[in-house]
């Protein structure tokens, strides 16, 4: 799918701490996403999920700690050798107005550009590999305004993809998007780490999804870990209702064992 062999990379935070203005977000957070896999960060709203996301991305200069890809600090990483090492969607991506789908997506090749060389066949190659991964080939003279939320999205990951980045971080991916589409995101993000070893961090909201689709989870509480690890040890109904204050139920998925969340009734009258 790609035109090259994805290394494994090992992205970990160090003791981070994030923030803005109005203070601290994420507390002296440590966490190590294990290469080649999906990793699913999910909590409650103003966690801290997407900063963290963020800051491992370096869109926010740490506070505290540090963020190591392959054990080296990203904050002394040239930009564009960092861009070609990693690659963040962000929540809301934002097009120009009039961008044709494959003129959008080849803007994924500006970090491998250099003054010598321009674009070339490599570049072409890893455009169309991307395009026929997430399965809009036939879209690509389409204006982005034009096309429906799933086909536009699967849009926004080709661009990542043909970025070709060792580790992939997507904010949100499948906001807005209807569980049909929500599925059809996380299927396609899930073979594509499957077939070229990319390392692949989602922020999501469902927790179903995310213990179907993820081989590690971090659950965020108050910018801390609460639990970490594979989705069945994590998934559990204290820690359910203890990070999202809800009594519920969990059982295995019938179809695929992985963990299901139920909601506890509540008392009526």
């Amino acid at each position: 799918m790609t035109p090259r062999t994805i290394a494994p990379t090992t992205l970990a935070a160090a003791d981070l701490s994030l923030g803005y203005r109005s203070g601290t977000v994420v507390d002296r957070v440590s966490v190590t996403l294990p290469p080649e896999q999906v990793t699913v960060i999910v909590g409650p709203n103003g966690c801290g999920k997407s900063t963290l996301l963020r800051g491992l991305a370096r869109l926010l200069k740490p506070q505290g700690g540090a963020v190591l890809l392959d054990g080296s600090d990203i904050a002394r990483l040239p930009a564009k050798s960092l861009a070609r090492q990693l690659g963040l969607l962000p929540q809301q991506p934002v097009a120009p107005d009039g961008i044709t789908a494959a003129d959008l997506i080849a803007r994924g090749r500006h970090p491998h550009q250099r003054w010598f060389r321009q674009f070339g066949d490599t570049d072409a190659e890893a455009i169309s590999a991307a395009m026929a991964a997430t399965g809009v080939t036939d879209l690509a003279d389409r204006p982005i305004e034009e096309l429906s939320g799933g086909q536009r999205q699967r849009v926004w990951i080709a661009l990542a993809l043909a970025q070709d980045p060792d580790v992939m971080l997507l904010d949100e991916p499948t906001t807005y998007l209807d569980l049909a589409h929500q599925v059809e995101v996380l299927e396609l993000l899930t073979d594509v780490d499957t077939r070229s070893g990319r390392t692949i961090v989602l922020v999501l909201h469902d927790l179903d999804l995310a213990g179907r689709y993820a081989d590690h989870l971090i659950v965020m509480k108050d910018g801390e870990v609460a639990a970490q690890g594979p989705p069945s040890e994590v998934v559990t109904a204290d820690t359910v209702e203890s990070v999202f204050s809800l009594p519920c139920t969990v059982i295995g998925d019938p179809l695929t064992g992985t963990p299901i969340v139920l909601p506890r009734p509540g008392r009526r009258g």
